[in-house]
């Protein structure tokens, strides 16, 4: 989510409930029950200080249950009706805190699990629409990221209504008010709502570069989130379907690679180091540098476009004792610049240079432009997993 808080700063977006509460990305947290206790935890520490966790400002804080003692209550064994009108989690410890983390978790375990289904079932509507062209990690991580954010966000409005103790064990009982969570995450919906259209009212300029790349990337995040949070309005008993005219994550995703990224030039433009770089040899590496760009999505540019790959090539002789083979040293140095801010975006080379051998001069250059040709073509080395990280970068 830095890279949303970036978007608030640079383009004056004003995040109000959204950014209350922003989960962790999928490099921070996962999905076991250790993340469910932790996020009690959480919860638990703001609830001894007289607060409630995660909280929107206009929702009115509770001071925690006192401990009750005498005849058990309803709520330890089974449902209470006279807690009809909320959701429930009952939970038990050696101490009050052990009770209160454990009914917390069981909540965000009972969220989890109720929006599981409905999760599947957004990703396989998202693959039959788009058909052949989606890719199965998308969907992976659409699916991720509305489990992880439940996790957290499914504690907002959560109170701890009652504590029992039989002298031997702490009880607790967790509630979350069907209508308030309703209002809640109806609230933290429409911010995100209002925040995805702020994102994405840009020129055409602006959408057609990195930075619109961006900004989709940040509205799929926001879009993931409001998913999640509509399964919690489905499991409070929400009528609405707010989730209809949603759209999710995955869908603004794919406008990324269908609407975005083929709509960015990129230009080439090989400078030879040294005289004996003639113009197939530089050619060659130019090729090189396309293909690499254009097989990701991008299409080539010219010298007026915004975005443009200098690359510096040099071929020099060298030579190793004892051998008869003539040998060159190709050194390549390339960096993606974006001429309207002046920034480099991404810088690519050879460390260390590639040398090839042979009892010509000639033929040792030719293999090395041959070499440096694979190499910047390699799926695993070359530029175009480069570009691609950039652009994973971007999302996180």
């Amino acid at each position: 989510m830095r890279k949303v808080a970036f978007l608030v700063l640079k383009f004056g977006v004003i995040i109000l409930l959204s950014m209350c509460s922003s989960a962790p990305t999928s490099r921070e947290t996962g999905n076991s029950d250790a993340d469910a206790e932790n996020a009690a935890q959480a919860a638990v520490s703001a609830m001894n200080n007289g607060g409630q966790t995660a909280r929107p400002p206009s929702t009115q804080s509770q001071p925690p249950a006192a401990i009750a003692s005498g005849a058990k209550p309803r709520w330890v064994d089974s449902a209470d009706p006279a807690y009809a009108a909320y959701i429930t989690r009952a939970g038990s410890g050696a101490n009050q805190d052990q009770a209160d983390q454990k009914a917390l978790s069981d909540l965000v375990a009972y969220f989890r699990q109720s929006i599981q289904s409905e999760t599947t079932l957004i990703s396989s509507a998202s693959e039959t629409r788009v058909g052949n062209s989606v890719r199965s990690e998308e969907n992976l991580r659409m699916e991720e990221a509305i489990r992880i954010s439940s996790q957290l966000d499914a504690l907002e409005g959560a109170v701890i209504a009652a504590r029992w103790y039989d002298g031997r064990t702490y009880y607790s009982l967790v509630t979350m008010d069907k209508a308030e969570t309703v209002r809640i995450y109806t609230e933290l919906i429409n911010a995100n709502v209002n925040t995805i259209n702020t994102l994405l009212n840009m020129t055409k300029s602006v959408k057609e570069s990195f930075d619109g790349y961006l900004r989709y990337q940040q509205a799929a995040v926001l879009a993931d989130k409001n998913q999640a949070y509509a399964s919690v309005l489905s499991v409070a008993g929400d009528t609405s379907n707010l989730r209809g005219g949603l759209k999710t994550g995955f869908e603004y995703r794919n406008e990324t690679r269908t609407d975005i990224i083929p709509k960015i030039p990129i230009s080439v433009s090989v400078t030879p180091a040294t005289p004996n770089v003639n113009s197939i040899k530089a050619g060659d590496i130019e090729a090189a540098f396309s293909n690499a760009i254009t097989k990701i999505g991008f299409q080539g540019g010219t010298a007026q476009s915004r975005y443009i790959l200098t690359i510096d090539v040099a071929l020099e002789e060298t030579s190793y004792p004892n051998n008869a083979n003539k040998w060159s040293r190709l050194s390549l140095n390339a960096a993606l610049k974006d001429t309207l801010t002046g920034n480099r975006l991404i810088t690519y080379g050879f460390n260390p240079p590639l040398r090839e051998g042979h009892l010509t001069l000639n033929e040792a250059e030719n293999r090395c432009v041959r070499s440096a040709v694979a190499k910047i073509g390699d799926a695993q080395d070359g530029f175009g997993k480069k570009l691609s990280d950039y652009l994973a970068s971007l999302s996180e």
